[in-house]
């Protein structure tokens, strides 16, 4: 069975805190952004992610629920070099027909680098461009709350940024690997989000936090899983999912909760789709 949400997907649902005054210091919720840590500087960050996922199309009721409790560390190593490390902790509850399942534990620890490799700044705007490249390591267990295999991703991300506004895009791959036979098919994900400042109406001098009203959309491609190289046709596909929040953030901090809900779904087979996300976080530099 395979959930639109797997351990190690959409774990790259962090970024750095904006450290720009007086430009609007907001970032995604669900994913990456290019705006740089200062050299020295950290950001943490913890997350809590509840998603639920159900179908009648076997004959059986199929439900799964899952909670990620996932914490974020990042350190500037100079002005454009960032590294990141991500530790989730999972729970999943399954019903299939009358029979339950309920896992805990550890989950797959990324770990992933950005690098800022362009930089336009203007009066109150700034537009970043980095690459960023990591890889997902096996540790949790096995076929419960981990995949087993370690896999490697990569992208680019691009912010603009003003007064008012942000705009974050990132396209990323993620080539993962095999473990007991099994070969997850490879992905491909494009990601947007904008955050727009609703309070306050006007900046000043004694102006010390923002409210963003944000949407994100992730559109993404999961080609199929192989089992001793066979295609299983019940995996893959294709995913469209909106995600409106919002987003209080000070220059030290943000606060932050959204919504993830599937508004167009091609899966394979007897996949299983998601119904909806909801997550909340917050994130703190020093």
């Amino acid at each position: 069975m395979k959930t639109l949400f797997p351990l190690r997907r959409n774990l790259c649902a962090f970024g750095a805190l904006v450290a720009l005054a007086p430009l609007a210091e907001a970032a995604p919720i669900t994913f990456n952004t290019a705006l740089p840590l200062s050299e020295g500087e950290g950001v943490v960050r913890q997350q809590i992610i509840y998603s639920h996922a159900s179908d009648d199309r076997l004959g059986l009721r199929r439900e799964v629920d899952t909670f990620k409790s996932v914490s974020v560390a990042g350190y500037g190593v100079t002005s454009k070099l960032a590294v990141f490390g991500v530790l989730p902790i999972v729970k999943r509850d399954t019903e299939i027909g009358p029979v339950s399942n309920s896992v805990s534990g550890l989950g797959d620890a990324t770990l992933f680098a950005r690098y800022q490799i362009y930089q336009k700044d203007g009066p109150g705007r700034t537009m970043r461009l980095a690459p960023f490249a990591g890889v997902v390591l096996p540790t949790g267990e096995t076929g419960l709350t981990g995949d087993g295999s370690t896999d490697v991703f990569g992208g680019l991300v691009l912010t603009a940024a003003s007064t008012d506004w942000n705009f974050d895009t990132q396209i990323k791959y993620v080539a993962n690997g095999q473990a007991n036979g099994l070969q997850r098919g490879n992905t491909i994900s494009l990601d947007g989000s904008l955050q727009y400042r609703l309070r306050p109406g006007k900046i000043d001098a004694q102006t010390t936090g923002f409210l963003f009203g944000v949407i994100e959309a992730s559109l993404s491609h999961a080609e199929n899983d192989q089992l001793a190289g066979i295609d299983d046709a019940n995996t893959g596909g294709d995913l469209l999912i909106l995600s409106p929040g919002l987003q209080y953030a000070t220059r030290r901090w943000i606060a932050e909760a959204a919504i993830r809900v599937p508004v167009s779904t091609n899966l394979n087979g007897t996949a299983l789709a998601p119904d909806y996300s909801v997550l909340a976080s917050l994130r703190v530099n020093f």
